[in-house]
């Protein structure tokens, strides 16, 4: 049995309203975070890594923190080296938003989230770098996808560069360099 052909399934009309709906709920719901592109310096062909990255641009945009028990992740425990943390959260992006934000950057791959990339968070004042993009979640309401789902974790820092002009963010490197420079 074939689908009813007298029903038109999606109109632009629909899917506009359901995209603005989107973009008012995560502005109702959701966090101001500050989204930092990261820019390669010097990749190395043979293993496709770059071992100097750094972070020179960052935009505000809000997003919705998909988890509403706290971080998820394997949370702080003692390993071999150490305490570890590895919180981890999933947030989520409007892709219209994305674009009004983002368009113009003149970083290559800015027009969706990359993983690498960082995402501060003011309220637990946290770097945390996103490690997988989500872009067909949730799946095609009327025949549209309107949101990107970023899996994030906590951010290691291992020398990068960070200069956002941003104090909060920037003191992250320049606590860690300190530390490392002291140990």
């Amino acid at each position: 049995m074939g689908t009813n052909p007298f029903f038109s399934r999606y109109q632009a009309s629909e899917q506009n309203l359901i995209e603005d709906l989107v973009v008012e709920s995560i502005k109702i719901h959701g966090h101001d975070m500050i989204y930092l592109l990261r820019e390669t310096v010097n990749v190395d062909e043979l293993f496709g890594e770059d071992v100097k990255n750094k972070f020179t641009d960052s935009r505000e945009i809000e997003m919705y923190i998909d988890s509403v028990d706290g971080f998820d992740g394997d949370g702080d425990f003692v390993a071999k080296f150490g305490l570890e943390i590895r919180d981890s959260m999933s947030v989520v992006v409007s892709k219209k938003r994305w674009k009004e934000v983002f368009t113009g950057t003149g970083i290559t791959g800015a027009s969706i989230p990359r993983e690498g990339d960082l995402i501060y968070f003011p309220l637990s004042k946290g770097l945390f770098e996103i490690t997988f993009v989500e872009h067909e979640n949730p799946f095609y309401q009327l025949g549209k996808l309107y949101t990107y789902v970023l899996s994030c974790e906590v951010f290691t820092y291992s020398q990068e560069d960070i200069d956002t002009g941003i104090t909060e963010i920037d003191n992250v490197e320049s606590d860690r360099q300190y530390f490392m420079i002291n140990l």
